[in-house]
């Protein structure tokens, strides 16, 4: 089974529409709200700020007011970075995401969201490992002999 991304994924780039000449438009990125203690995954594609064949070869993420289960390589495909964020305070809360692609380029967005005082109704379960990782039926993930682990992707 493949693992795809969640509706919690933002573009790293100003959409065409506002792409007028002689106007700059602010990138602003925001996910939908989130309840207090509420789990998932949240994904930002930066498929196009890359060229040239360029894929994301890391990614790290900085997370105001929350946990992080799992980020960074290899939860991504070659565009998309995604992370597994338990929210643990209230209000308006910053994500900074960073990929450093495969020509050595860093490109760093910010993504805003706002966690609801209200507790989530079921919390989330903290999660190791992100879902495209293979692994033994006792958890362990499949690694290849360089290390890297295996995606179902």
């Amino acid at each position: 089974m493949t693992w795809p991304p969640c509706q919690r994924v933002v573009r790293a780039d100003v959409p065409p529409s506002f792409q007028v000449r002689g106007i700059n438009a602010p990138l602003f990125l925001s996910w939908p709200n989130a309840a207090l203690n509420g789990s998932a995954d949240y994904s930002v594609d930066f498929s196009a700020v890359l060229c040239c064949g360029e894929t994301l070869a890391d990614v790290a993420f900085s997370v105001s007011g929350g946990t992080l289960g799992w980020s960074g390589k290899p939860t991504f495909t070659a565009g998309i970075a995604t992370a597994w964020i338990t929210w643990v305070t209230a209000g308006a809360q910053t994500v900074e995401v960073t990929a450093l692609t495969s020509t050595g380029r860093t490109v760093s967005v910010t993504a805003n969201i706002t966690v609801l005082p209200v507790p989530a109704l079921l919390s989330g379960k903290p999660q190791a490992i992100a879902p495209n990782i293979l692994t033994l039926p006792d958890g362990t993930p499949l690694t290849t002999d360089a290390g890297s682990a295996l995606l179902s992707q």
